[in-house]
């Protein structure tokens, strides 16, 4: 679901809903993180600037939501359940200023080694930015795309200093916009010719390869366990599972502890440059960062506080999304991976088996017996996919019950 957000340069009280600007900020600190680690891959440094700009904007809203937070709140009861939403937007924020510490790495000049992509990214796939020129002005997204004769998934667009979260193909482009994209590095590629940018996607040789190979074999495990991190903690705030959270804390203290140990290995490197080293580390320092922040948004739940009913909405709306689908008779005894959802651009959280959890199951061997509830996290354009496996309103039941049964528990 799109949205608009016109910030000017002084913050002023703007009559937002807190909905809006907390998907918003999920939004952004999501595509930050995306366009963080790509820039440090390809040493972009103009994308790197564009986590730096959007990180203003993210804090900007954190403050109105701050503002807007403080008109709801009206009793005792009303504090206690906007606690929730005022976290989630701290840790959000904290997650974006952790993308721009990631993006400053590109600016350093350290050049990441071939095959690092895929690693941090979906195989083929990548995510960058374009400047609209004089040409395009007027024209709409869906003429831009036509003209490429690609398909890309536009995930934001910045105008100043606002931004667009995922306009639509009728949205006109203006000189001087700023289109972030997301598609096939072959469909990236036609559109950056059709616009006449150059697009920085080189890889840079491995100077040393058995040094390289552990260094980021670690980061990318830090990197990607602090991301799952953030999924199990909507995950938990969705639910309202405290056991679920739990799970947070200790994945937490796992991510503290590779980390002091990758710092110790690194220091102690002496084939790495002081750049190459303070790269490392700076990414590291990062994604624990990310992992704090998780820690941050379930901390309400682990206190004994109920989320607010409305972060359920905000995370079914958001460009990935977390919900729900129930297993039935003609799913039974199947693994994960025979249900086939990756292949629709659908994973895995949880499931829920009566009473107990299963945090991140195994594709391969977990089997799923009718009446499981996968809590699955999705992008926007598996929308239509997830709908056929379970209309909106059974979800939002699912969704309902499962918060009723946790909630009575703890």
């Amino acid at each position: 679901m799109g949205g608009q957000f016109r910030l000017g340069s002084e913050l002023e009280y703007k009559p937002i809903p807190v909905k809006d600007l907390l998907r918003g900020m999920k939004n952004l600190s999501w595509l930050m993180v995306n366009l963080a680690f790509s820039s440090i891959i390809y040493a972009d440094e103009q994308l790197a600037s564009e986590v730096l700009e959007l990180e203003k904007t993210v804090d900007r809203m954190e403050l109105l939501l701050l503002m807007q937070a403080a008109l709801a709140t009206r009793s005792a009861d009303d504090a206690e359940r906007i606690v929730s939403i005022i976290r989630i937007a701290s840790a959000t924020g904290r997650i974006a200023n952790a993308a721009a510490d990631v993006a400053n790495v590109a600016f350093s000049k350290i050049r990441i080694p071939r095959g690092v992509s895929e690693s941090f990214f979906n195989t083929g796939e990548m995510i960058t930015r374009f400047h609209v020129g004089k040409e395009f002005d007027g024209k709409s997204i869906g003429d831009l795309l036509t003209k490429a004769g690609i398909i890309v998934d536009v995930l934001a667009l910045r105008r100043g200093v606002s931004v667009v979260i995922e306009p639509n193909e009728d949205y006109l482009l203006r000189e001087g916009d700023y289109i972030m994209v997301r598609g096939s590095v072959e469909a990236v590629t036609s559109l950056a010719e059709c616009l006449g940018a150059k697009l920085q996607a080189e890889y840079y040789a491995l100077e040393k390869p058995g040094v390289y190979k552990d260094i980021i074999e670690d980061l990318v495990q830090i990197r990607n366990i602090s991301m799952i991190m953030v999924d199990i903690a909507y995950t938990a705030m969705l639910t309202k599972s405290e056991d679920i959270a739990e799970k947070v804390r200790e994945l937490e203290d796992y991510v503290d502890a590779m980390v002091e140990s990758f710092s110790q290995k690194v220091m102690e490197l002496k084939e790495l440059s002081k750049e190459e080293k303070y790269g490392a580390l700076r990414i590291a320092f990062s994604s624990e960062e990310i992992a704090d922040g998780a820690l941050s948004i379930v901390q309400p739940l682990l206190l004994g506080l109920e989320p607010h009913p409305l972060i359920s909405d905000v995370l079914e709306e958001t460009i990935e999304r977390i919900s729900v689908v129930e297993m039935d008779e003609e799913d039974d005894g199947k693994s994960l991976k025979e249900l086939g959802y990756s292949r629709k651009g659908i994973s895995v959280l949880a499931v829920k088996r009566g009473d107990d959890w299963w945090i991140m199951p195994p594709y391969s061997s977990f089997r799923v017996k009718s009446g499981d509830v996968l809590i699955v996290k999705y992008v926007s354009e598996s929308e239509r996919f997830v709908e056929e496996l379970e209309k909106e309103e059974d979800r939002r039941e699912i969704i309902e019950d499962i918060q009723e049964e946790e909630w009575e528990e703890d």
